[in-house]
């Protein structure tokens, strides 16, 4: 009686280890998805709003400049913001960029036809979701390595260019500031 007992325990705790690792595994297969789908969307929220942040610090600049009465701290202030938003532009600019002609790249060479890979591609997280089932979890990571292998290329490559991107758009605002004669110290 007393192994039955002990054989009882061990398979009620492979059970819970067992439940633990199936939700594990659903909660990052789960946000691995949801990111991949977001990353895009967020680029694209993230460059048009610090397009308009742009042009708004470039016309106060403006402003300033046309102004007799210079302040020369407010006017720092606003380039400061300028070359800041002007950055963020940039690196969400290149990021999103890089992650269309990666994308576009990976649709091209892997699969058989362009409409089919558009299709795979953009069906790919709806895919795991669906897949997901108390049985087949552990399936569907292998079902899906080699496509979540691709979407974790380009989401590394499109972070890389990100920040590639942010030092980049931090040069040409400085440049631009120094062309219409502002050469202060920025931060």
């Amino acid at each position: 009686m007393e192994k039955f007992t002990q054989i009882l325990k061990n398979s009620e705790l492979q059970l819970l280890f067992d439940s633990i690792e199936y939700i594990f595994l659903f909660i990052c297969l789960a946000l691995a998805s949801i990111i991949i789908m977001l990353i895009p969307v967020i680029l694209c929220y993230s460059m048009v709003d610090n397009f308009m942040g742009m042009i708004n610090y470039k016309n106060k600049i403006d402003r300033e400049m046309s102004c007799q009465e210079n302040n020369f701290k407010y006017l720092k202030s606003i380039c400061n913001k300028y070359v800041t938003t002007f950055s963020n532009f940039y690196k969400n600019f290149i990021a999103l960029t890089a992650w269309n002609i990666f994308s576009l790249i990976y649709i091209i060479v892997g699969f058989d036809s362009f409409r089919n890979g558009l299709r795979e591609y953009f069906y790919f997280p709806f895919a795991i979701f669906q897949s997901l089932s108390e049985n087949e979890i552990i399936n569907s990571i292998y079902k899906f390595q080699s496509n979540g292998l691709f979407m974790t290329t380009i989401t590394i490559l499109t972070f890389s260019f990100y920040i590639i991107g942010k030092y980049f758009g931090r040069y040409m605002a400085k440049n631009r500031i120094k062309k219409r004669g502002l050469n202060h110290s920025f931060s």
